[in-house]
């Protein structure tokens, strides 16, 4: 449907809702004179409101202190809505009762639409409803290796083979934790055309993690990651990494960090379970030279953490706004919730204390960050700078204009995304283009 492809970050759409919210607030505080105190006291008392909110949710855990604290205006503007309905329901006729109450869910769809626009987390409509993204299919006609003519693509010869799709195919799929016994979420596969040649080569494979709350799927939509991949193998014969989006938290505001602990065990199934499948049922490269993972936000942590860690199963990582370490708030709080209250397994999982090994292994990355997102800058640097002292090789680039958002690691994944191909393609199969 063409209003599926409506921006949801741009364009008429939002400022309907725009207009629509102040306006109806506007009706709603305009039809009887009040005292100016009254209005004082509404919003105090709103603005409490939302600041509990906010504490009983518990957002700078769950979400970071990213975001900017005019957020807390945006969560009040209902509740004033809300608070004025209510101080004037008694001298006002049914329709303009019906006026106010519609300004409460247009103020719940303007501080939506402006916490959306500041992240760039749902680009369109669609995106916001689901909609079945460009290539997909059904899993089950990558596990059952049917010919490429699947998800309405048109078909080419490549090198004198079977015909693959002109655009690489997308499925949302089960990856079984066998190990692990992770409760998790299905998990999201791209591969290029080529993945449909008879013989198949054995692909290296680029995991991508995203963050909390989330969704595996974000990468895919707001992160710009399907679009870049099918650019990619239009461009160099149909080749390009296979990837993998699987779950790392389990619900959309989980927050494992990745590590094994009572949150579940995150970090065997990303390291175990779900290279183990990819390898044995979509026959990609086995070799961890031929593995990279990329993450943003938590996700960027993850990718640090589970590279130094298990140098045997990944060798290159991009690391995306993250944290110097597993963190859920204070070195406390992070050793209770996630280990257990083991000290020892929270400096385990202390990735600089891996760097030194590291190196030896060939592990390589790259951190990716806003210069207007301080913390994480911070961050990165010191780690590069402790990387580079222990011998492993790493680069950073700082995004001018970034924040912690999806538009700064859309530009992040486009920036490293050659790099990370030039690592895992060992066999030179996905980096020679077009002439």
């Amino acid at each position: 449907m063409w209003f599926m492809h409506l921006s949801l970050l741009g364009g008429w759409l939002p400022a309907c809702i725009d207009v629509l919210a102040w306006a109806s607030l506007l009706a709603d505080i305009a039809w009887r004179r009040r005292p100016a105190w009254h209005w004082t006291v509404i919003a105090a008392a709103s603005g409490v409101g939302a600041v509990a909110l906010a504490g009983v949710i518990d957002v700078p855990s769950r979400f970071g202190n990213s975001y900017p604290r005019s957020f807390v205006v945006w969560g009040a503007l209902p509740l004033f809505a809300a608070g004025a309905v209510a101080w004037q329901w008694r001298w006002v006729a049914w329709w303009r009762r019906a006026v106010a109450l519609a300004s409460i869910p247009a103020l719940v769809a303007f501080a939506a639409m402006q916490i959306n626009a500041h992240y760039g987390y749902l680009p369109t409509v669609g995106d916001l409803f689901g909609t079945p993204l460009a290539g997909q299919v059904d899993a089950a006609r990558l596990l059952s290796r049917l010919p490429p003519h699947i998800g309405g693509h048109r078909v080419r010869e490549v090198a004198g083979s079977m015909p693959v799709p002109t655009g690489g195919v997308v499925a949302q799929v089960d990856l079984p934790a066998l190990v692990s016994g992770f409760q998790h979420r299905n998990a999201w596969l791209w591969v290029p055309p080529v993945y449909f040649l008879v013989p198949r080569p054995r692909l290296p494979v680029l995991m991508l993690i995203a963050g909390t709350p989330g969704s595996p799927s974000d990468w895919l939509r707001g992160g710009g990651a399907l679009a870049l991949a099918n650019s990619w193998a239009a461009t160099h014969h149909g080749f390009a990494p296979v990837m993998v989006l699987p779950d790392a938290n389990g619900y959309a505001t989980g927050d494992t960090e990745c590590v094994n602990g009572p949150r579940g065990q995150a970090e065997t199934y990303l390291s175990v379970d779900v290279p183990r499948y990819m390898i044995e049922h979509f026959d990609v490269a086995a070799s961890p030279h031929q593995w990279a993972i990329a993450g943003l936000s938590e996700g960027g942590t993850c990718a640090l953490e589970l590279v130094t860690r298990h140098p045997e199963r990944f060798s290159t990582f991009a690391d995306f706004s993250g944290d110097a370490a597993p963190t859920v708030g204070t070195d406390a709080r992070t050793i209770h919730v996630l280990y257990r209250g083991s000290t020892s397994a929270w400096r385990a999982h202390d990735p600089a204390t891996w760097f030194a090994k590291d190196a030896s292994d060939g592990v390589q990355g790259v951190f990716a960050v806003g210069n207007g997102d301080h913390r994480y800058l911070q961050i990165a640097l010191s780690l590069a700078d402790v990387a580079r002292a222990d011998g492993l090789q790493v680069a950073v680039d700082v995004l001018p204009g970034g924040g912690h958002n999806f538009y700064t690691w859309k530009r992040a994944l486009r920036d490293a995304y050659p790099w990370l191909i030039s690592r895992v393609d060992t066999t030179n199969l996905v980096v020679q283009p077009h002439a």
